[in-house]
């Protein structure tokens, strides 16, 4: 029989911790949107300014999270470092596009 070859990285992860960082990193970066959106609706951002506003304020995030929430270490909280960069980024401008359209037709109907 041939003993089985563990890769050192393999143990250093557990996937019920891992799905959990994912799930709370998709929380935060939905609840985020949904604010940004309210600030973009209301400040009367259009066309690719409020796309410009969405796409700084989620870097803007992803920085705080990754000195915050992370302290400076993603590899030891994901599988890849970037995934604090890029994880829930494209989910979250559904939510984003969402609450600007609805407070900007709600506060500059007039306009």
């Amino acid at each position: 029989m041939s003993a089985q070859q563990i890769n050192p990285d393999d143990a250093l992860y557990v996937e019920m911790f891992i799905a959990k960082n994912s799930q709370t990193m998709t929380f935060i970066r939905s609840s985020y949107s949904a604010i940004l959106g309210l600030a973009a609706g209301t400040l009367g951002l259009t066309n690719w300014s409020g796309f410009i506003f969405y796409f700084v304020g989620s870097a803007f995030l992803s920085l705080l999270i990754f000195a915050v929430k992370a302290k400076g270490q993603p590899s030891l909280y994901f599988r890849k470092p970037l995934d604090v960069f890029s994880e829930g980024v494209f989910g979250g401008l559904l939510s984003y596009i969402l609450f600007w359209t609805l407070l900007y037709g709600i506060i500059h109907v007039y306009d």
